[in-house]
């Protein structure tokens, strides 16, 4: 996963956990008409200073939009494969113990 696919699934994430739309963002960060959606679709990127002023209303620090761990939605799309094997080994152990549990 890149840096800026990364920095999109935080950003939509962190976004959404705030209860803001693509046009709340924008008309917040006083920014042109589908700013957001272009960010988000990958056509555009932020500056420096505007990824601080996204930040700062979305009350997270700035790196967090960059950390490939920072929301699960992007730890999980940047661990899949060790997510899908973890939760099937989860998933296996628990039909062993129902298993063994019945008459």
């Amino acid at each position: 996963m890149t840096l800026q696919e990364i920095f999109i699934q935080n950003l939509k994430y962190y976004r959404k956990q705030n209860g803001m739309t693509q046009n709340d963002l924008t008309i917040a960060l006083n920014k042109g008409y589908n700013y957001i959606n272009g960010i988000e679709q990958g056509r555009s990127f932020p500056t420096p200073d505007t990824i601080e002023e996204i930040a700062k209303i979305l009350h997270i620090r700035a790196v967090q939009l960059f950390d490939e761990n920072s929301s699960l939605s992007t730890a999980i799309s940047a661990n899949r494969s060790t997510f899908i094997n973890e939760l099937a080994d989860k998933i296996y152990e628990r039909r062993i113990l129902a298993f063994q549990r019945s008459p």
